[in-house]
C-alpha cells in the first residue's frame, strides 16, 4: 500500500477494500390492480362466501424472488423479474354496520414485474469461501451474473372489493358429453400501491483513504438506575401530543424534494 504519511488530508494511507458497487438502479410506483387474494384454508374460503362486507386492515410484502436472464445483443444488460408475495389481513362481515361481529382472515396475493437495467459485464466465475466451493453461476452462457437487490416499503392497500363469481357448467370430458356444475363463490379482490427501488450490483475492488482503525470512545454503562429515574432521563414527546397540520406535511415534503433535485 501506498504511504500517505504527509499528504494535506490526513489519511494514512490507501487501502483496497472488497465492496458492491451499485451499477444501475431505478426507483418505481406500481398500482396493482385486482389482484386476487387467495386463503389457504377451508374455514377462511367459507368465511369469504358468507361476507357481505370486506375490509382490508394491513397488508405487508413477505418475499420477493428474483430471475436475471441476460439481453441478447445488448451486452451489459439485464432482464429482472421480481415476483413479490403480499400478506393480507381482512376483515369480513354480514354489513357494514359496526354492530355486527367480524372475523379476520389472512390470505396472499402475487405479482410478477421486469425490469431492465444495465449490470456490467462479468465473464469470470466467482468462487468464495462462504461457498465452500460452490461456483455462483447461472447457465453455461454467463458464469458471473450481478445481484439484484430490491428496497419495497409496505404496500397501500387502495381498494378491497368482493366479487361473487357466479355458477357456471363445465366439461368432464374432451367430448363434453357430460357436465357438472359448479356453484357460485366469492372472492376478494384488492388493489395496492407499491414504492420500490431495483438496484443491480457486483463485488468489485475499490481503493479507499484511509485514516486510522476507529476506537469506540464512548464507555458502555450498565442500567444501575431504577425504573423511574430511567424514565426521568427520556424526553417528553410533545410532537406526539400536537400533530402536524396538513401545510407542515406538505411543506416539509415540498422541501426535501427540492433538496434532492
Amino acid at each position: 500500500m501506498a504511504e500517505f504519511a504527509n499528504n494535506p488530508y490526513g489519511f494514512k494511507e490507501a487501502v483496497t477494500v472488497q465492496a458492491e458497487r451499485v451499477f444501475d438502479s431505478c426507483s418505481d410506483r406500481d398500482c396493482l390492480e385486482d389482484l386476487e387474494v387467495v386463503f389457504p384454508d377451508l374455514e377462511s374460503n367459507q368465511l369469504v362466501n358468507e361476507a357481505a362486507y370486506a375490509k382490508a386492515r394491513c397488508c405487508e410484502v413477505t418475499s420477493a424472488y428474483f430471475s436475471i436472464e441476460p439481453i441478447q445483443f445488448n451486452k451489459g444488460f439485464y432482464s429482472v423479474d421480481i415476483t413479490y408475495t403480499f400478506s393480507i389481513e381482512v376483515e369480513l362481515s354480514a354489513s357494514a354496520s359496526l354492530a355486527v361481529p367480524t372475523n379476520v382472515v389472512t390470505g396472499s396475493a402475487a405479482f410478477t414485474k421486469k425490469v431492465i437495467l444495465y449490470g456490467s459485464e462479468g465473464g469470470t466465475k466467482l468462487f468464495s469461501s462462504d461457498d465452500n466451493g460452490a461456483v455462483s453461476q447461472n447457465g453455461c452462457c454467463y458464469n458471473n451474473p450481478p445481484r439484484a437487490t430490491v428496497a419495497v416499503a409496505d404496500p397501500i392497500v387502495l381498494g378491497l372489493r368482493l366479487v361473487t363469481i357466479p355458477a357456471f357448467s363445465a366439461c368432464t370430458d374432451a367430448t363434453c358429453e357430460t357436465a357438472v356444475t359448479v356453484p357460485s363463490r366469492k372472492m376478494i379482490c384488492c388493489t395496492l400501491g407499491l414504492f420500490s427501488i431495483v438496484s443491480l450490483l457486483r463485488s468489485v475492488p475499490v481503493m479507499l483513504p484511509a485514516f486510522d482503525y476507529e476506537v469506540p470512545t464512548k464507555e458502555c454503562t450498565s442500567a444501575t438506575e431504577s425504573p423511574c429515574e430511567l424514565f426521568d432521563k427520556i424526553c417528553f414527546p410533545t410532537s406526539e401530543f400536537y400533530p402536524k397540520s396538513l401545510e407542515e406535511v406538505c411543506g416539509n415534503r415540498d422541501a426535501g424534494q427540492n433538496g434532492s433535485n
